[in-house]
């Protein structure tokens, strides 16, 4: 080697790696096997909470978690159009804002229910859960519009009668039960086979769609009521 060149040690500046033109030091971990990556990413948050960080420095998480936002970015700038449409088909459905405000209520209890069945089956918080979300707001709405139409056909049910209430929602349980438990038996394979995607899905779906289900067979029809109540016309008798 000297005859071709004189070797001599040197010191150097290694490159500067930067991201979006800041400069950047990137740790990569690896989890194990069967491991959600939410359950380890909490879990990591809770031990930097302690740790206080320079002036000028910040900690940036990738991987799943950088996915996940960029998806629920992406899916919430297109949602209002979504949003705006079923709105539109379900006023247009029962020509009324009173009746439509019952269906959207509902599905704002679905997707708090779908929450519920996820903690109480411990799955974490992820973007599937988030899919589901949206999935169980169309989806389990369905047994309150059975209820409303059900309600309406009635004729005593529709001027607020409680026993012709119950009546015409016990005349729809059958079907609605029936939908409800096709539903739930289909995600059965998907919250039995395990795994870090598929469960916390099926999971969310399945239960928040019992639980809606079981919760408009009582909400729904009192609701109503309240709102034919509010309509009906008040009869002043004269002498």
């Amino acid at each position: 080697m000297s005859t071709l060149a004189d070797l001599e040690l040197t010191t150097s500046r290694g490159a500067i790696t930067r991201r979006n033109g800041e400069r950047v030091n990137t740790i990569e971990g690896y989890i194990q096997a069967g491991v959600l990556p939410q359950t380890v990413l909490n879990e990591f948050q809770s031990r930097l909470e302690s740790y206080d960080l320079p002036a000028g420095y910040r900690i940036d998480f990738g991987g799943e978690s950088a996915e996940r936002d960029r998806s629920v970015a992406l899916l919430i700038s297109n949602i209002s159009v979504v949003v705006v449409l079923m709105i539109l088909v379900v006023v247009m459905s029962f020509n009324s804002f009173r009746l439509s405000s019952i269906i959207f209520m509902v599905a704002g209890l679905a997707g708090g229910l779908g929450l519920l069945s996820v903690w109480l089956f411990g799955y974490p918080f992820g973007f599937t859960v988030i899919i589901a979300m949206l999935g169980i707001m169309g989806l389990a709405i369905n047994a309150a519009i059975v209820i409303l139409a059900e309600l309406r056909l009635d004729k005593d049910a529709s001027e607020g009668d409680i026993d012709a209430s119950v009546d015409a929602v016990m005349s729809c349980t059958r079907h609605i039960t029936s939908t409800t438990i096709t539903t739930v038996g289909g995600f059965m394979p998907l919250i039995i086979a395990g795994g870090g995607f598929w469960p916390p899905f099926a999971v969310a779906i399945a239960g928040g769609t019992v639980l809606t289900t079981l919760l408009s067979f009582y909400f729904v029809p009192v609701m109503y009521r309240l709102m034919v109540k509010k309509r009906k016309p008040q009869i002043v008798a004269s002498t």
